[in-house]
């Protein structure tokens, strides 16, 4: 069986299974390289011969080649210039990738042995998640002109990426009808509805948002956050946002995206007392495990300031415990 066909095959499964759109791209994008490098460096086209050292030499490739700047590290990621190579940590996306199409092959019987049983992911340097300051959020939401239906709505975005954690394709994809007063409610990732609670100042920004600075194309248009035309705001125009503000506010030397803000609020609502296990759920994370990487920059410094609050001892009397003892030594 050629290997592009079984590969048209299994994205039409996966539309099937409602991933996200951007799933999809990523998923024909990497595996898209994966047919090109076992061609090109293998000399392999029919899946039934793919070992584990082919899939080797490709991960090998990928870590060590020169890429072409037009490939980049998949969509969405930027470009890199001429005579950079992959970080590891997209090669072992590309491994994830590789390991769900052999897996997905095997399970249907179309291979009799799994080459992606012996396949390593390549290690990556354990980096700590940047996230906001106080002063940071004050610099970034001061460039926002809240006199303007755009700056508004700007204004609004950031607060909700900061109150909810929530992800692009999340905020991109808010519907005025899930916007409540004390929560709302997003489609997440595997096409998972869950609902979130949001602070009353950002529910009374929201209303005003809808109310006042939201102007929509079609008076039936369901999408919460649109563009000057009143058309639904895409990925790639939030992430524009984003970056005008990063050069406006002059925190260039951060690291500036939305998935920093997601980072930020999972690490504040810890410092705050928050429950993991609530943060997991409000984050959309398919287990607490998950929610941990986002707190790995949370140490026993952070973990330590609200432990007054939340300690067993907090439940006893130990001034009675006290009383008790000096009874007994006078019995």
């Amino acid at each position: 069986m050629k290997l592009d066909d079984v590969v048209s095959h299994y994205l039409l499964d996966l539309r099937n299974g409602n991933y996200s759109s951007y799933t999809l791209v990523d998923y024909c994008q990497k595996l898209g390289r994966w047919i090109s490098l076992l061609n090109g460096l293998c000399g392999v086209t029919e899946l039934e011969q793919v070992t584990v050292l082919h899939l080797r030499q490709c991960v090998d490739h990928l870590l060590n080649a020169p890429i072409d700047p037009l490939l980049g590290s998949g969509p969405g990621r930027g470009r890199k210039p001429h005579g950079k190579t992959l970080l590891a940590s997209s090669v072992r996306g590309y491994v994830r990738v590789c390991k769900a199409f052999f897996n997905w092959c095997y399970q249907e019987e179309l291979i009799e042995n799994n080459p992606v049983n012996r396949l390593k992911s390549p290690k990556t340097v354990k980096r700590v998640k940047s996230t906001f300051t106080p002063e940071h959020i004050d610099a970034i939401l001061g460039m926002c002109d809240r006199s303007t239906d755009l700056g508004f709505r700007n204004y609004v975005i950031l607060l909700v990426l900061l109150d909810t954690g929530i992800r692009l394709g999340e905020v991109c994809g808010l519907l005025v009808e899930n916007v409540h007063d004390t929560y709302i409610k997003v489609l997440g990732k595997g096409r998972k509805e869950r609902e979130i609670g949001i602070h009353p100042e950002v529910s009374k920004l929201l209303w005003k948002y809808i109310h006042k600075h939201r102007h929509p194309k079609k008076s039936e248009e369901p999408i919460l956050f649109l563009t000057r035309s009143g058309t639904p705001l895409t990925d790639g125009a939030v992430k524009m946002i984003i970056e005008l503000i990063r050069e406006k506010s002059g925190l260039t030397d951060l690291d500036f995206s939305v998935h920093t803000f997601r980072h930020t609020f999972a690490k504040w609502y810890m410092k705050r007392g928050g429950d993991v296990l609530k943060l997991s759920r409000e984050m959309g994370h398919s287990s607490v495990m998950v929610t941990k990487i986002y707190l790995e920059d949370f140490g026993s410094e952070d973990a330590r300031q609200d432990h007054t609050s939340f300690s067993p001892v907090g439940l006893l009397d130990l001034k009675k415990q006290v009383k008790k003892k000096r009874v007994k030594k006078r019995e």
